[in-house]
């Protein structure tokens, strides 16, 4: 009897422990709140409650996110409404959540010693800055232009990667304006560099802002995994909306804010977030809408091609 148990407890020792599904998740910017989202179910241990390893990876553009999803390196995305783009060019992945509606994440911002550009109407035939060539803010930059009844080419563009790429140029005066992520704008026009001219929220009101997306991978063959990741997500969303001091504690490793800009960020995006992922119809409409609207491409396919809310909790 007692080489039996000595035999049972060598096979325990010696058996690997139970380990979470890994799963690889990218972003299109490293220091926006909507993206810090992702850190806030790491950081919580949500997603290991769901027995997940998730790694956040992040890209410089929507363009470089999705080429990131093709190439296998990585499993899912949290994407923009406008990323339903690559998915019509043949993107090997389905959107599987709308996690937000609001643009206030986004603004178009100055140099604050500019004095010839006191509002957006002030910028038609200058250059603007976006991160990549069909990224989100490259859509949202004509999204001004057309708002202004200029047509989607009422200014020029010049793509400058990231947020810091963004600041760069801006400062330099490559450019004379940016979409940028608020948060960051905020804190600059705290230190009397740039102005705030307008969120996106004020131009594009009507609008599925934020979509999680999943590879076809993963979608056929982890579908657990995948539900299991969604169920962490809308779960991370519940504490955001709840629960404020905590949010700002998790996220301020990523945006980089003091607290008053990090409060300020909070307020205004924060009851954006989704707590649970169902497609609202209409506004899927108008981003399939906005994307034929600047002439990116020439019809979109039907929402059965581009979505899939099988694995929504």
């Amino acid at each position: 009897m007692r080489w039996v148990m000595i035999l049972v407890l060598a096979l325990t020792i010696g058996a690997p422990a139970w380990a979470n599904d890994a799963l690889k998740v990218g972003t299109p910017e490293p220091v926006a709140f909507v993206f810090a989202a992702l850190d806030v179910g790491i950081r919580s241990g949500i997603f290991e409650k769901h027995a997940l390893d998730v790694t956040r990876v992040d890209f410089a553009g929507g363009a470089k996110l999705h080429q990131a999803i093709a190439a296998g390196a990585i499993d899912a995305a949290v994407g923009t409404g406008s990323d339903l783009l690559f998915i019509a060019k043949g993107a090997p992945e389905r959107a599987v959540a709308a996690y937000g509606n609001d643009l206030a994440a986004l603004s178009v911002q100055v140099r604050a010693a500019d004095p010839t550009l006191k509002t957006v109407s002030d910028l038609r035939g200058k250059t603007v800055g976006t991160t990549t060539p069909g990224s989100f803010t490259t859509w949202l930059a004509r999204q001004v232009s057309i708002h202004q009844g200029w047509g989607p080419d009422g200014f020029k563009l010049a793509y400058l990667g990231a947020q810091s790429g963004l600041v760069a140029g801006l400062m330099a005066k490559d450019v004379d304006a940016i979409v940028g992520t608020t948060a960051g704008g905020l804190q600059l026009q705290k230190e009397g560099k740039v102005r705030v001219l307008r969120t996106m929220a004020r131009i594009v009101p009507d609008f599925i802002s934020g979509m999680l997306y999943a590879s076809d991978r993963l979608i056929n063959d982890r579908p657990d995994v995948l539900r299991r990741f969604l169920a962490g997500w809308f779960e991370t969303a519940r504490l955001i909306r709840a629960n404020k001091a905590e949010t700002i504690r998790l996220t301020q490793p990523d945006t980089k804010v003091p607290d008053d800009i990090a409060a300020e960020i909070y307020d205004e995006e924060a009851p954006t977030f989704f707590t649970e992922g169902r497609f609202d119809r209409k506004k899927l409409a108008a981003v399939k809408q906005s994307l034929i609207d600047t002439g990116v491409i020439a019809s979109m396919p039907p929402d059965d091609a581009l979505i899939n809310e099988s694995f929504l909790p």
